[in-house]
C-alpha cells in the first residue's frame, strides 16, 4: 500500500422505493458523488443532490464537500 490518495467527482443518481412492494414506484434522484478514493479503492463518498434549478445552497454544499475531500487529500502529501 501506498497511501496514495485520490478525490473524484462523478454524476450519479440514487433511486428510492417508494414501498417495500415488488411492483413499487421508484424515484431517481440525480446527484454527484465526492469519492474518497486510497491505493485504488473508495474508502467513502458523500453524495450530493442536484434539482433542476440548483441553488446556491445546493452549490455551497458540493463545494464543502469537494473541500473536504481535498484536504483528507492532501493531508497524506
Amino acid at each position: 500500500m501506498t497511501g496514495e490518495r485520490r478525490v473524484r467527482l462523478v454524476v450519479s443518481s440514487r433511486e428510492v422505493s417508494i414501498s417495500a412492494e415488488p411492483d413499487s414506484e421508484v424515484l431517481r434522484y440525480p446527484g454527484i458523488s465526492v469519492v474518497r478514493v486510497q491505493d485504488g479503492q473508495p474508502v467513502t463518498q458523500t453524495w450530493v443532490p442536484l434539482g433542476t434549478l440548483p441553488s446556491f445552497a445546493d452549490d455551497e454544499t458540493l463545494i464543502a464537500a469537494w473541500r473536504a475531500a481535498l484536504q483528507w487529500r492532501q493531508a497524506c502529501a
